[in-house]
């Protein structure tokens, strides 16, 4: 494995920021807007996120909204988290480091999430500064979302690497399916926001519970 890896993709919520409680500040702002009957916590967004912003809100309304009223929602969301998706977030500990140390060995980064891609790139940029990754491909317009391995291609072609090349790193059970479903090795990490027993109910190649992990396995 060490001596094919030519770049690394990662997740980006959960695994390479902590974004949960912006995230979900976002989403009570609206609960509380509409008075809607719910009393979500940290844990319970945990388990919400994964599969885009639609389907965050969507879970965090209890799936109570018609297909007019969640594009509504999911509008004023955007709006909302749009003004505050850097109050709290930041960094894992020790990940910058790793992108440093994977970059003194030449290896390639990119980052594939189902974050809105202009939200995902000024988050990134803000937080690790602008050039840190290669390619950066978050939600967009005709592309399908993760699990669907589309965004992974894209970036592995961006890249200029094939699937052989990489390692997938993710904290959840999507981002397991994502690297399946692209035919790369899925690294799993227990430091964002889903289970150990989930990563290896999904199949996880290998799993890390520290950041400083990273660059063992490159």
């Amino acid at each position: 494995m060490k001596t094919e890896i030519k770049c690394i993709i990662f997740d980006l919520d959960g695994t390479l920021i902590n974004t949960i409680t912006d995230l979900g500040n976002s989403c009570n702002y609206l609960i509380d807007k509409y008075s809607f009957d719910a009393k979500w916590n940290e844990e319970d967004y945990k388990r919400f996120v994964g599969n885009g912003m639609k389907k965050l809100v969507e879970r965090a309304f209890k799936g109570t909204l018609s297909e007019d009223e969640l594009d509504r929602r999911l509008a004023e969301y955007k709006e909302h988290y749009n003004k505050h998706y850097l109050d709290n977030t930041l960094p894992y500990n020790g990940i910058k480091e790793q992108l440093e140390i994977l970059k003194s060995k030449g290896i390639k980064t990119a980052i594939v999430t189902n974050k809105a891609e202009e939200s995902a790139i000024h988050i990134v940029e803000s937080l690790f500064g602008k050039g840190t990754f290669d390619v950066i491909i978050g939600q967009r317009d005709n592309l399908p979302v993760k699990p669907a391995p589309d965004g992974v291609y894209i970036a592995l072609e961006e890249m200029g690497f094939t699937k052989s090349d990489a390692l997938y790193f993710g904290d959840s059970n999507v981002d397991m399916q994502t690297a399946k479903n692209s035919g790369i090795k899925a690294i799993g990490v227990t430091w964002g926001f889903r289970s150990r027993e989930e990563l290896e109910k999904e199949g996880a190649d290998v799993i890390i519970d520290s950041p400083s992990e990273i660059e063992k396995l490159i």
